[in-house]
């Protein structure tokens, strides 16, 4: 798989008329040779419906006069570059407009657009479930005959959404299901969805069952491994920082990705904010950091453009793209045929819930995203974990504030701490409203707690450093008496639950002066319990107090021995992968600062702008029983000094901009 994309958006109105009018070929292929790109995704039908090339199917653009894709095509090849081939899925103005039959219809019957207006600017939604989708395969079809040498076919918007549209109805009448029922629709639409699958790999496989294949549903749903190994040929995890996604999004998902070896690059852009926006950059840095982040969480890169209606390359754009690529590819030997090593596993919370492909994508879950958070800034290494997968590996499994544990997930769990795995569960995992606690954890549940918030003051062992008092944990706990476990704090209730009639001071209630009677958390043997949806919590406030209770929380886990330790400050990241093939790890250094600079579109916009330069950061890795040959900085190999102390590795990094990677090479 190529290391070093650009995603090339190319969605034009039948408006503008010099449509591809400056497209030089050869400009074309140099531009992307000179900044170190290996492929480029370039369009065959654009989210207005317009085919830029000729078509039997469609409509090629009505100002475009000549075969663009080919073009493309051909000067991208001249130099080694592949060109996967883009088709709009599930936004399609040109069939919406032609056949409003097949438009998707709410359930108060009306049309549904991207941001709510029936009839505003927003792009409209095709159904799945009317025979636009056998005209979506024809166009797959037309494009795997008449250009074969298309290296990959990417389908854009493919999640389906709940619609009562007239196809809809007639399809589920003759299924026996209730198209007024939220539930029937749901339902209906997730076998519609399949069905996008089934006849796009199908129209691709009839011609080159080899052809990579990707569906972009905009975030990838943890809990359906089953839906990507059967269906995509590789993972583009689309994820603009600076845009709804943040900058914890994409380490999350990849985490993810990484563990179950299905193939996958990052998705950034070169934005400013969002998709689309012709004429605004981010700073070369800010281009430079992502990919690196990229390469440290185990994937490859693809940068999101807009070619210009014209068909002529931005400058700008490439510059800053070749400034980052040529960082990248200098870095590759140390990236290639890496694994994680992580010693914790973190069980997601959206994974155990197994959701479906019905509507527009979230990017995220309070308890994964809480937890992720919290592991990040502790310099915690990790991986994203479905209910399914193997516990083996890790130290510690982390159940976030509401995992669903079924049968098969409580024996697998069972078995990994009898084999001396240790545990740690907060808020609701591990709990089921019928039969209580589902571990032994050392305590009684008493059910919830009443109160929408309440007071923790935990052990001194676990509580951040600067608290001496109860804290607010901006969360209701779960209400344990403990029994034979270690308690780890007390709960406080507040006097009474804030309401209109009943308030006191500016936000919530004042605390009780006495503890509840109820505990804040409890250990016995591997496992810990934590009373609140404390990573939820976290997620939600931002609150110090409650990131370092987590953090030390984890860390006793962990017996104060974490897999690394490094000399950065929050904003800093880590990852340490393992090249099995060169005997060697290579340990990730990130830091950068977001900066809040504005808000856009909903999105609070938060670009990295600049470095701070870091001299001399401390690494103390555990290396077990390896003996270390030499330790470097790559790829520019400069010598960095070393000790070993009880099997722990110990090294200063001279100088951090952004990203540095270091080399430890292991005598073989």
């Amino acid at each position: 798989m190529r290391l070093r994309q650009v995603h090339l958006d190319f969605h034009t109105s039948d408006l503008i008329e010099d449509i591809g009018s400056r497209f030089d070929a050869k400009a074309f292929g140099q531009a992307f040779k000179d900044a170190d790109v290996d492929s480029v995704t370039i369009f065959s039908k654009c989210h207005h419906g317009h085919s830029y090339h000729p078509t039997a199917i469609g409509r090629m653009h009505p100002h475009l006069k000549f075969d663009l894709m080919r073009a493309q095509i051909d000067a991208l090849h001249a130099h080694n570059i592949k060109a996967p081939l883009y088709l709009s899925g599930g936004w399609d103005e040109l069939a919406a407009n032609q056949q409003p039959g097949w438009r998707l219809m709410d359930e108060n019957g009306l049309p549904k657009r991207v941001g709510g207006d029936p009839l505003g600017d927003g792009w409209a939604y095709l159904d799945f479930a009317s025979p636009y989708l056998d005209y979506l395969c024809q166009q797959v079809k037309e494009v795997m005959v008449n250009y074969p040498d298309g290296d990959g076919i990417f389908i854009d918007i493919t999640y389906q959404q709940l619609s009562a549209g007239p196809w809809t109805q007639q399809r589920m009448d003759a299924a026996g299901l209730d198209w007024e029922s939220a539930e029937d629709r749901a339902k209906f639409a997730e076998q519609v969805n399949y069905e996008l699958f089934e006849g796009v790999q199908q129209a691709v496989h009839k011609h080159d069952p080899n052809k990579p294949l990707f569906f972009n549903l905009g975030h990838v749903r943890r809990g359906r491994r089953d839906v990507y190994k059967r269906y995509f040929s590789h993972l583009e995890l689309e994820s603009l920082p600076t845009a709804k996604w943040g900058y914890d999004h994409f380490p999350l998902s990849a985490r993810y990705v990484d563990v179950f070896g299905e193939p996958f690059i990052g998705m950034t852009g070169k934005f400013h904010h969002l998709w689309g926006e012709i004429g605004s950059y981010k700073a070369p840095q800010a281009l430079a950091y992502e990919v690196a982040a990229m390469q440290a969480y185990g994937a490859g890169a693809s940068i999101g453009d807009h070619l210009h209606p014209n068909g002529a390359v931005d400058a700008t754009s490439y510059k800053a793209i070749g400034a980052a690529y040529a960082e990248a590819k200098a870095a590759e030997p140390w990236t290639i045929g890496s694994r994680n090593r992580a010693d914790i596993g973190l069980v997601s919370v959206e994974g155990s819930r197994r959701p479906g492909f019905v509507g527009t994508p979230g990017t995220s879950n309070a308890a994964d995203e809480g937890a992720a958070r919290v592991l990040l800034e502790g310099k915690f290494t990790f991986d994203v974990l479905d209910t399914d997968m193997d516990f083996s590996p890790y130290r510690l499994l982390i159940l976030p504030d509401e995992v669903i544990v079924d049968n098969a997930l409580k024996l697998a769990l069972d078995t990994y701490v009898a084999q001396g795995g240790k545990l740690l569960l907060t808020g609701q995992s591990g709990l089921d409203a019928d039969k209580g606690l589902l571990f032994d954890i050392g305590a009684e549940w008493h059910g919830a707690n009443p109160y929408s918030g309440d007071y923790a003051l935990h052990d001194a062992a676990i509580r951040a450093d600067f608290v001496a008092d109860p804290i607010y944990m901006y969360v209701g706990s779960e209400r344990i008496s403990v029994t034979d476990g270690q308690s780890l704090g007390v709960v406080y209730d507040p006097y009474f639950e804030r309401s209109p009639k009943h308030f006191s001071g500016h936000v919530h209630t004042p605390r009780r002066s006495d503890p509840s009677g109820y505990a804040a958390g409890v250990r016995k043997g591997n496992i810990t319990y934590l009373a609140h949806k404390a990573f939820s919590a976290y997620r939600q406030s931002g609150a110090v107090a409650i990131l370092e209770l987590l953090e030390k929380t984890i860390l006793s886990c962990l017996d104060g021995a974490p897999n690394v330790r490094v000399g950065l400050p929050r904003a800093g990241r880590v990852t340490v992968r393992h090249q099995p093939v060169e005997g060697r790890d290579v340990v990730h250094l990130l830091f950068a600062q977001p900066a809040l600079r504005g808000e856009l579109r909903g999105d609070n916009v938060q670009p990295i702008q600049d470095f701070v330069t870091l001299s001399d950061v401390a690494v103390d890795l555990a290396i077990g029983n390896r003996e270390v040959e030499t330790v470097r900085v790559v790829p520019s190999g400069e010598a960095i000094d070393f000790d070993v102390v009880d099997q722990r590795l110990r090294f200063k990094v001279p100088r951090l901009e952004g990203a540095a990677k270091i080399e430890v090479q292991y005598r073989q």
